[in-house]
């Protein structure tokens, strides 16, 4: 964080954004800073209704919500309170769930969960924006979720039916944590550790991995510098030490914080923890951040899930 930066407290944040319409001509700058695109005819011109917080294209005429093609399109809720769950969202280290949100910001069950998962989709889209490149450790992990006791691990290891989930994290020259990748996986063979290199870490980076023979196949070798960390997790002289440890603290965030989640919706909090760990040296920037973001998140439909 720079000298003199720092996070906008409660009482600030209610003071900066007191009202309805306040939240709303700061949406419609955000926007206005990316330019204007008619969402029918694709037309860059277009003029301000600001009676009704829309713009008219200049070609065809046709009104375009402030709203439309954003992550809060549809949506009836009051602008106010997307700004105070994206606020709630982001200030707790441990997350916010559903159940709360209802609570903080006075919407039903459904819409809570709604608002929450439009969030972290749009923290999942700025997420996906960049790729890890340098020096970059890499393993698998598994998380346990809400399963029922039938169905709960009977192996341990690469063979285990809990979620698989492949891990990457950026390091600096000495060996310091920069940027972080998780990504819920079918498997662990040769292929699949192939695409999720090739989609989010850049190539001629160099990959430090344990021994495991997914990493010595032909793709991974002919586009990264492979280099092998035998030594235990816990060891000092370990390179994987600050990859494991991040490992954990993912795990605590998402078994502990959510109380374990079904492995369809394990991803989502993955890309949450993600978001906050990789923004960490921003915190006065991460509101900001998830608001531009959402401008930009293709907007989704709805559908059900068991979020707590």
């Amino acid at each position: 964080m720079r000298k003199g930066a720092k996070r906008m407290s409660l009482i600030e944040f209610s003071e900066k954004y007191a009202t309805e319409q306040v939240c709303v001509d700061d949406l419609w700058e955000r926007r206005n800073k990316r330019g204007f695109s008619c969402s029918k005819c694709g037309w860059a011109v277009g003029y301000k209704i600001a009676t009704r917080n829309i713009w008219e294209c200049k070609n065809c005429k046709h009104h375009t919500s402030t709203l439309v093609g954003t992550a809060f399109d549809n949506s009836k809720l009051e602008l106010r309170k997307w700004y105070w769950a994206a606020f709630l969202l982001i200030s707790s280290k441990a997350g916010i769930s559903a159940k709360e949100l209802e609570f903080q910001i006075g919407v039903t069950y459904k819409t809570a969960w709604y608002v929450n998962r439009r969030l972290r989709e749009a923290m999942r889209f700025a997420n996906e924006k960049y790729k890890l490149c340098g020096i970059v450790t890499m393993d698998e992990a598994y998380f346990t979720g809400r399963e029922n006791d039938e169905e709960m691990p009977k192996k341990r290891g690469r063979g285990t039916n809990k979620s698989k989930v492949i891990v990457a994290v950026s390091l600096t020259e000495d060996e310091k944590p920069l940027y972080a990748k998780m990504l819920v996986v079918e498997n662990f063979r040769a292929a699949t550790i192939e695409k999720f290199a090739h989609d989010h870490i850049e190539k001629g980076s160099k990959i430090i991995t344990d021994g495991f023979r997914a990493y010595k196949s032909q793709k991974i070798t002919k586009d990264y510098f492979i280099d092998y960390d035998m030594l235990p997790a816990e060891d000092e002289g370990s390179k994987l030490k600050w990859l494991h440890t991040i490992i954990s603290n993912a795990k605590a965030f998402v078994l502990g914080t959510f109380h374990g989640l079904k492995a369809d919706d394990l991803q989502l909090y993955l890309d949450e923890f993600c978001y906050r760990f990789n923004r960490r040296n921003i915190p006065h920037l991460m509101f900001d951040k998830l608001i531009d973001s959402a401008l930009i998140t293709p907007p989704l439909g709805y559908y059900r899930s068991d979020d707590s």
